[in-house]
């Protein structure tokens, strides 16, 4: 190992003569030293006597191989390279590991944790016992350390992932489901659960979004397995039951996912039921109308602002569609991309993307204010029609608005009416909130 100094007075002529090429007037008294995550540690210049460069050219890892699992305990050996001195030990989920994508954000969020769980350790071990844990059974797991060198810098991280065994099934538990009925924006299932099942519970999604569900919604609720994951989002039942799942997207594929648990409260494998809602629309020219209603005083967060009504009406060719309102001065910036943003299909499920039924949207937009409304619908068979760009200009005058004492608004305020999408509702996978298109650039 090296270590070189570099003295307080050749750094304060360095910091000086930055502030002079950077015309900042006078010589910085703070020391910033910013990591590649972009997070930063401070100093007060006064508060230095010197500035410390060291090399460690071997790699500082505490190296960690699982040798026995428990729920309760696990059986390791971690053997350090020569240039760790000690080292920090967590257990976390995988769906949390896997959020990390470098050594930085691994330190960050083990160094957040309790001191409680996470030991600060000094030796080498050959199969030893790490006991005083809770682990979900069936479930995936990583271990992670991070080793200090000499300095006690934090200076490298390994994993080892480790999967804990299925618990021991009492019985044969076992659901059946039957699908008793579909239509365009609702479908109802059947449950029949065998007499080794203690409870269950079942939770609808798009079908194929269960696993990028998993991957990012995990680390936020903490699951450690799929059935963990159905249970928060399901509905419980006990016994024989019908469950009807409505507003649910015409024209789509979903996935019933079905946890279930034996006499003693241990998960069984889940089981997997696909339905479909009926189709709507037809194979033509999909295309939306847009025409102008009342333009009023509406109550928006209890102040009486000006409030433009729109009403979008699919034609029916029209499998769903989607919407959006700028003010013509951002919109004719780029009109291509917002209307490429507008003939689009979200990466995940996502609330208020896609309407199906014709609608009458509020907008909060001041008098005289020149808009623009566009609208495009998708066929039968996901393809989309032609955009409806609508341009229209609001009355100079609102009955009852005193501009003048009136909070000022930019761009176009939307407000969906009449029913707002739930980010999260019970028996159904959560949807992503919808971006704001009035923030498009």
């Amino acid at each position: 190992m090296k270590k070189y100094q570099i003295l307080l007075a050749s750094l304060l002529t360095a910091t000086a003569a930055f502030a002079q090429t950077e015309s900042i007037g006078e010589a910085p008294n703070r020391i910033l030293v910013t990591n590649a995550n972009g997070n930063y540690k401070g100093f007060v210049i006064d508060h230095l006597d010197a500035i410390n460069f060291a090399r460690v050219d071997g790699e500082v890892l505490a190296k960690v191989e699982v040798n026995e699992v428990a729920t309760d305990s696990l059986r390791l050996t971690v053997k350090r390279t020569p240039d760790c001195q000690y080292y920090k030990l967590a257990v976390i989920s995988q769906t949390i590991a896997n959020q990390m994508p470098n050594d930085l954000s691994a330190i960050s969020y083990i160094n957040s944790m309790p001191s409680s769980m996470v030991p600060v350790l000094y030796e080498d071990f050959d199969n030893g016992l790490l006991s005083g844990i809770t682990l979900q059974a069936d479930s995936d797991y990583a271990i992670m350390t991070v080793g200090f060198d000499n300095y006690g810098v934090e200076a490298g991280v390994f994993r080892c992932d480790f999967s804990t065994p299925a618990p021991v099934i009492v019985g044969n538990p076992q659901v059946e489901a039957e699908v008793v009925d579909t239509r365009l924006d609702s479908f109802t299932i059947s449950f029949t659960p065998n007499d080794d099942v203690q409870s269950y519970w079942c939770v609808a999604g798009e079908k194929g979004v269960m696993q990028s569900q998993y991957e990012m919604f995990g680390p936020m609720f903490g699951f450690a397995n799929f059935n963990q994951m159905i249970q928060q989002w399901g509905i419980e039942r006990k016994g024989p039951t019908d469950n009807t799942w409505k507003d649910m997207a015409p024209n789509t594929e979903f996935e019933v996912f079905i946890a279930m648990t034996d006499a003693n409260g241990n998960f069984a494998p889940y089981k997997v039921v696909e339905v479909s809602t009926l189709s709507l629309g037809g194979p033509g020219e999909a295309y939306v109308e847009i025409d102008l209603s009342s333009y009023e005083l509406q109550d928006w967060d209890d102040e009486m602002l000006p409030t433009q009504c729109i009403q979008f009406d699919p034609n029916d060719q029209s499998s769903c569609y989607r919407f959006g309102v700028y003010d013509a001065a951002t919109y004719d910036e780029n009109p291509e991309e917002y209307k490429a943003y507008l003939c689009s299909d979200p990466s995940m499920p996502t609330v208020n993307w896609f309407f199906y039924d014709p609608i009458e949207a509020e907008y909060q937009i001041n008098p005289s204010t020149e808009c623009v409304a566009i609208a495009a619908a998708k066929n039968i068979n996901g393809e989309w029609g032609k955009v409806n760009e609508f341009r229209f200009t609001t009355p100079d005058e609102c009955e009852g608005y005193e501009s003048a004492s009136a909070p000022a608004f930019k761009g176009v305020v939307p407000r969906i009416s009449p029913k707002k999408a739930e980010f999260i509702q019970n028996g159904v996978i959560p949807k992503l909130p919808t971006p704001k298109m009035v923030e498009l650039k």
